[in-house]
């Protein structure tokens, strides 16, 4: 008796066929993403330092070599500078750069010292106040937009000539494709200084086709509260900046996708966090809590997190952040799955014993973990 069979369906036909060619894997990619690096344990912990934080004349290289000496960091972060590198539309001088990190290698150099590398912050969007760092020569006449005034051969120069320079530095730990990129910041009339992501994105392509053996890091601030960050993320986000009462800060789920690094800059007392409806310590506990959750959110995207920013100092003009603060700040983000710490302010220390002292104290901390 013969078996009776179904008919066979056009799409199963179709299917079958399809089934039958080898094509490679790559033409269909999916949503997989790379594991994320297991977190630092102990944690690197150092400090960014930029000449332009510096007072009295102060030279750059003496003040950075006491620094290294005293707080033995694991890394310090060094701003590049286009208004620096590029005295005039054609030229390009590293001199500052490069004395400073001769500094760190004449640090590395003596007997009993902790060995300290480097990351390098590259971009107009750069460390300390005015956020943008734009040359002398620049003409900014009428032009509101950061965007506009980088899409030009004389940026693109600067960005591929300094990847290149220091690519094979045996220090570099990692670099830093601008600074709080996603975010607003306005210089004379530029008034829109925040990049889109895709301009972010090209400049860490350009990055990656001279260097791929460097991580690249990508910093922004997130909102004073977690709960501001989930709303953030929401698909309601855009009615959340329209209601009334705190609004979302930062750009955390942007940033980290352009990056293999997301770095965090956290603050608990600045202009905008009057101290009369919050105080600095539960400030603190709220930056604690977002460690958390940004933390997994880097995993599930296969990056690692670092707090590239930790409030170590005054802010400029305020008061109310104080040496008790600093060291309740360390016992709080230790640990939390962090990889870096990189303080900020240890320039003001230089000119105060108790914040220096400090200073080494919340180093020791945050390396000890929990």
């Amino acid at each position: 008796m013969a078996l009776l069979r179904a008919p066979v369906k056009p799409l199963m036909v179709i299917v079958g066929v399809l089934s039958s060619v080898l094509v490679p894997a790559v033409v269909f990619p999916t949503l997989a993403v790379d594991p994320a690096p297991p977190p630092l344990n102990p944690p690197l912990v150092g400090f960014s330092f930029s000449p332009a934080s510096l007072t009295n004349g102060s030279d750059p290289d003496l003040a950075l070599a006491e620094l290294l000496r005293t707080l033995q960091p694991d890394l310090v972060r060094l701003p590049v500078y286009w208004s620096t590198v590029a005295p005039t539309a054609t030229t390009l001088d590293y001199t500052e750069v490069d004395g400073l990190i001769k500094t760190v290698q004449a640090h590395n150099a003596q007997k009993g010292s902790r060995r300290t590398d480097v990351v390098l912050v590259v971009g107009a969007r750069n460390l300390v106040y005015p956020e943008v760092h734009l040359p002398a020569w620049l003409d900014t006449k009428n032009v509101h937009k950061l965007e506009t005034l980088l899409k030009t051969t004389g940026y693109r120069r600067y960005l591929d000539t300094t990847f290149r320079r220091y690519a094979s530095l045996p220090m570099l730990r990692a670099w830093q494709v601008e600074n709080e990129p996603l975010d607003n910041a306005s210089v004379n009339q530029v008034t829109s200084g925040a990049l889109p992501a895709s301009m972010v994105r090209s400049e860490v392509d350009l990055l990656r086709s001279i260097d791929l053996v460097h991580e690249v890091v990508v910093t922004t601030f997130n909102s004073s509260h977690v709960t501001l960050d989930l709303r953030a993320a929401s698909p309601l986000g855009w009615l959340y900046a329209h209601l009334p009462g705190a609004k979302p800060a930062g750009h955390p789920s942007q940033a980290l996708t352009v990056g293999d690094t997301l770095g965090l800059d956290l603050y608990v007392v600045t202009q905008a966090t009057p101290l009369q409806t919050t105080s600095p310590s539960t400030r603190i506990a709220w930056k604690e809590e977002s460690l958390d959750y940004w933390q997994s959110q880097a995993s599930k995207h296969g990056r690692a997190l670092w707090v590239t920013e930790l409030q170590a100092s005054p802010w400029f003009g305020t008061s109310g952040f104080t040496v008790s603060d600093l060291l309740s700040s360390a016992l709080a983000y230790r640990g939390h799955g962090v990889s870096v710490y990189l303080l900020w302010g240890v320039e003001d220390w230089l000119n105060s014993p108790d914040w220096m002292q400090a200073g080494i104290t919340s180093i020791k901390l945050l390396r000890s973990g929990r």
